[in-house]
């Protein structure tokens, strides 16, 4: 009976550890491979009209085979093949000859393509001139708190429609609410407070996918999770559960979408991001780790926002800094936008992006709102914009020193819509660069 029992126990044991092999084997075989890894050098150069200068592909070094060049590269100027007069050109060589004269936006694009990297879409930052390149105000709108008609209550993330209309996911209001880019109110999306398919708890943020359908995290409350809705509001699905088990979430806040249009969502609580299949299969995470006193370079701290550029790599900006940027797979690529007071922010609440891969940080101080880095016994900065590399282009603030940062989305023209608040009114300011 003894040797009968020690048989049956072996056989179990034998088939519970098969059991997770194969569960971590199918997890991991969907993370995808770090490897053919290419790099833009330099990634920041200062020029002045008529000056020129080489840029360079390099296939990143991998164990026992050394960098070497890309055979093949396709360049262009602000997304046009070669450039053209007006931003400047660039050869098969990566040369790059500025403008005989000052175009009207001085920071300029340089993008590559190289099919044979994982990375395909590299990007290098050409600042024309002295100086930042400066952001203006173009619009703004509010509501004011005391008007009991507002029905911002506490709004908290905001994107755009594929009509490029204004969504605002409000935790306080539980809905989605949608405003013209001049602050019409055309409609919202779910109810609540509630749990259900289409009711929300803490929306806090609102992002389309590559088919206008509309993604909503939920934080916080009994029941965290994930709803898509149709570009008209119509309820769709919903995915992930409580807990800190895989693919399970605690408090989600950032939205991401790949090129494959794979899910990426920051979960503050469990420090760590969860990569979704589109239908709402988790299929890994990375960060992890709970860094209450030190931390190693892969870990987060509090991770709030979160930005997927065209090639696939992701930005994740923790709360208490730094930004850090990662190959699709979770490999730690960089870090930048670190917490350096007094003479930098101190809390970054959210990140964004736009079509070229520059990551904007939203800065909070040690207030709660409008950050500690200034420029010339200026306004504080609220908005801090960094190349696809982590290199610092420039910052600015919002018009009225009373208003705080809350989260921030980039128009394909790029244009920064920008969301505010304070404790007499709520908004919208939408900066473009001059």
């Amino acid at each position: 009976m003894q040797r009968y029992l020690k048989i049956c126990l072996y056989n179990g044991l034998r088939l519970g550890f098969m059991l997770i092999l194969l569960l971590a084997s199918s997890t991991f075989a969907q993370r995808p491979e770090y490897k053919n890894r290419a790099e833009i050098k330099p990634s920041l150069v200062r020029l002045q009209p008529s000056e020129k200068f080489q840029f360079k592909i390099v296939m990143v070094a991998t164990r026992l085979m050394a960098a070497r060049l890309a055979e093949s590269v396709q360049w262009s100027v602000n997304d046009i093949p070669g450039g053209n007069k007006e931003i400047g050109t660039i050869d098969k060589n990566g040369t790059y000859h500025a403008p005989e004269r000052m175009p009207s936006l001085r920071e300029i694009h340089i993008c590559a393509f190289v099919e044979e990297a994982a990375n395909k879409r590299l990007f290098a930052t050409v600042i024309l001139g002295d100086g930042e390149p400066e952001y203006k105000s173009y619009s703004i709108w509010s509501e004011k708190s005391s008007d009991e008609n507002a029905r911002m209550k506490g709004p908290h993330g905001i994107g755009l429609d594929k009509h490029g209309n204004i969504l605002i996911a409000d935790q306080t209001a539980w809905r989605i609410f949608r405003f013209s880019e001049k602050g019409k109110y055309l409609g919202e999306i779910g109810e609540g407070p509630g749990t259900g398919p289409g009711q929300f708890k803490e929306p806090r943020e609102a992002h389309i996918d590559a088919q206008g359908n509309i993604c909503v995290t939920d934080s916080k409350g009994d029941r965290p999770r994930i709803q898509f809705f149709s570009d008209e509001g119509k309820f769709q699905r919903i995915f992930a559960a409580k807990g800190r088990g895989p693919g399970q979430l605690l408090r989600s806040h950032g939205i991401g979408f790949d090129p494959m249009q794979n899910i990426f969502v920051t979960d503050v609580d469990n420090m760590r991001v969860n990569v979704y299949s589109y239908s709402g299969e988790f299929l890994y995470d990375f960060g992890g780790g709970f860094a209450y006193e030190g931390m190693n370079p892969d870990e987060m701290n509090a991770p709030h926002g979160i930005f997927v550029d065209p090639s696939g790599d992701v930005f994740v900006n923790s709360y208490y800094g730094p930004t850090q940027k990662y190959a699709a797979g979770g490999q730690l690529l960089s870090a930048f936008a670190y917490g350096d007071p007094p003479y930098g922010p101190v809390y970054f609440h959210n990140i964004t992006g736009d079509k070229w891969g520059n990551v904007y940080v939203l800065v909070r101080g040690k207030g709660g709102y409008q950050g500690e880095f200034q420029r010339d016994q200026s306004k504080k900065v609220s908005i801090m914009k960094y190349n696809n590399n982590g290199d610092y282009i420039t910052g600015w603030s919002f018009t009225d020193s009373e208003h705080g940062e809350s989260d921030a989305v980039v128009d394909e023209d790029g244009r920064v819509y920008a969301l505010f608040t304070s404790a007499k009114e709520k908004g919208v300011e939408i900066f473009v660069q001059q």
